[in-house]
């Protein structure tokens, strides 16, 4: 589930960016008045990955990439926003050049009322990094970059948020649809994956309440389309071919967040239901399950912060894959349940994550676990950057993924990787 089009995703960056400039002005009064209304900034990276992350056989792999964002203002109220990279994930071949058109998208304030229009990234939830209720634009979990926000992916929308005292309401219509691009192990010879192509439903919909700026901070939320995240079901049989596909299949989730803080810790919590197609008897199709994120943080001394986290999964109603007689039907099934976190009915698991800062902030540390009790398996990632300059800055890390093959994590084991980026800022 590879992004293609970079081209034009970068044509359009650049032949927007230059639309803000138009013509630089010739005096130096009118250069800086232009120059403050348009931003242009970016980044130049160059790393290496010791795996990939599509589960399959390349490793040592040396990565480049470009990424350009663009702001201008259109008058007193409004304003516009490009970004979008290009890179290749195999240095020196040219087949492997891929590239997103992130954001393009117009921003207007009138009063109480905030309107936007085209594509953009739409992040909801309130917890830290594990958020139930942020079904509203994909992510492209492949993406061989250090930072988890760098594989966010926008998707066009026609959002409007209305805000009164303390109080917001945001309701955002989302014709386009994008799936999450996921890590799959290669089938047996056998088998055939076909990938479901979806580009626009004109029926996804939601809707947030949102409380901020009081002692609690809170929303509720209701999203009504496609789920980003695909399922993996048996296309057809035949005797000498088993086709598999990956689906997107409609969903429902009502959810809710809330943050407050208690003298020096802040709490937060997060939790949604999500509704799918399926009642509990197909394995092709997810059932339906809830999702709860709870914990807190403290920062000690100056820098050095801890949170924590409690995660609940409970699948409702719940079917064991393990219990299908077909053979066929049973290994597929159980692939779709690990890979989509459904292998048991009940989930307990947690996430600890420690940062941490020295030498004047140049130097920042940060290690993240999140551990699922159940079947044990976990995923670890330590990361080190450093600043160099305030342009220059390096960044190394590792991901370590671990448990049994049939566990959400322990399916990830081949996507341990080790990386190191360079990157240049401007």
């Amino acid at each position: 589930m590879k992004l293609n089009g970079p081209a034009f995703g970068f044509a359009v960056l650049f032949a927007t960016s230059r639309l803000f400039a138009a013509e630089p002005p010739d005096d130096i009064h009118a250069l800086k008045e232009w120059l403050r209304e348009v931003s242009l900034s970016g980044s130049v990276r160059g790393g290496y990955w010791s795996s990939s992350r599509d589960l399959d056989d390349r490793r040592h792999l040396a990565v480049a990439s470009v990424w350009l964002k663009a702001t201008s203002k259109l008058g007193s109220n409004a304003s516009f926003l490009v970004e979008g990279w290009v890179g290749n994930p195999g240095l020196f071949r040219e087949d492997e050049t891929i590239g997103a058109l992130r954001e393009a998208y117009l921003k207007a304030s009138l009063g109480p009322l905030d309107l936007s229009f085209g594509r953009e990234i739409i992040p909801w939830g309130r917890a830290d990094r594990i958020n139930p209720t942020d079904n509203l634009t994909p992510k492209d979990f492949s993406l061989l970059v250090p930072d988890d926000d760098d594989q966010r992916l926008g998707t066009f929308a026609i959002k409007g948020s209305y805000y009164l005292t303390g109080l917001s309401l945001t309701v955002v219509w989302l014709p386009e649809f994008k799936s999450d691009t996921i890590p799959i192990k290669r089938p047996p010879p056998l088998f055939r994956l076909h990938e479901q192509e979806r580009g626009w439903d004109l029926g996804q919909w939601a809707i947030k309440v949102e409380q901020t700026e009081k002692r609690v901070d809170w929303s509720l939320s209701f999203f009504d389309g496609l789920d980003r995240f695909p399922d993996l079901g048996i296309g057809s049989i035949s005797p000498s071919r088993v086709k598999l596909r990956l689906r997107n299949h409609r969903i429902q989730v009502i959810g809710a967040d809330a943050a407050t803080v208690l003298g020096r810790y802040g709490l937060r919590g997060e939790v949604a239901f999500t509704f799918t197609e399926n009642s509990g008897e197909g394995p092709e199709v997810k059932n339906p399950f809830f999702f709860m994120v709870a914990g807190g943080d403290r920062t000690f001394f100056e820098h050095l912060n801890v949170n924590i986290q409690y995660l609940l999964r409970v699948v409702t109603p719940y079917r064991s894959p393990f219990n299908i007689p077909d053979p066929v039907q049973r290994e597929v099934a159980l692939q779709q349940a690990t890979q989509t976190n459904q292998l048991d009915r009940v989930q307990h698991g947690a996430s600890l994550r420690v940062s941490d800062k020295w030498f004047n902030e140049t130097l920042e540390g940060e290690a993240v676990a999140v551990i699922f009790f159940t079947r044990g398996d976990y995923a670890i990632r330590p990361k080190l950057t450093y600043a160099f300059t305030d342009r220059w800055k390096g960044t190394i890390g590792a991901d370590l993924f671990r448990g049994p093959d049939r566990s959400f994590f322990g399916n990830l084991r081949d996507n341990s990787t080790a990386f190191i980026e360079l990157r240049w800022s401007f």
